[in-house]
């Protein structure tokens, strides 16, 4: 009998732009790739959930050391398209963080998965702003350094 393969696990993000990854000039991602990054925790409240959620997943400075970044803004994008920019800095200064599961449990597409982009709002209460709220991009699935 032949040997079944067994599929290939789906990319959940994309980094691209201006990153120092020769030759292709881009970074998948699957779901065990990204975790791999360096799993975190974060506990906080956001504006469309109720109660303090606990998230697991990667601090985006983790991703962006990966990549080795060239540029100052990142442009994040949804599945929906809907997009944000937001300054690099927000990796390192703002504690920008790249949920990949909450309560312990990856993340759904209908639960604003695979990946969602919070802020320890909780911790840091003046992130806690509409300009921080917009650039929560959920159901996030590119991230562009321009």
């Amino acid at each position: 009998m032949p040997a079944v393969a067994e599929p290939a696990a789906p990319e959940v993000l994309r980094v691209g732009g201006r990153i120092d990854l020769p030759p292709q000039g881009e970074a998948s991602y699957t779901l065990a790739a990204l975790e791999a990054l360096g799993m975190r925790r974060l506990r906080t409240t956001t504006p469309w959930t109720q109660g303090a959620q606990e998230f697991s997943g990667v601090p985006l400075a983790e991703v962006m050391r990966a990549v080795r970044p060239r540029g100052q803004r990142l442009w994040a994008e949804g599945i929906n398209r809907y997009r944000a920019e937001l300054p690099l800095s927000d990796a390192w200064e703002q504690g920008a963080f790249l949920a990949t599961r909450r309560d312990g449990a990856p993340m759904r597409i209908r639960d604003r998965g695979p990946v969602w982009l919070v802020y320890p709002w909780s911790e840091r209460p003046e992130l806690d702003i509409p300009a921080y709220h917009e650039r929560a991009v959920w159901q996030l699935r590119r991230i562009e350094v321009v």
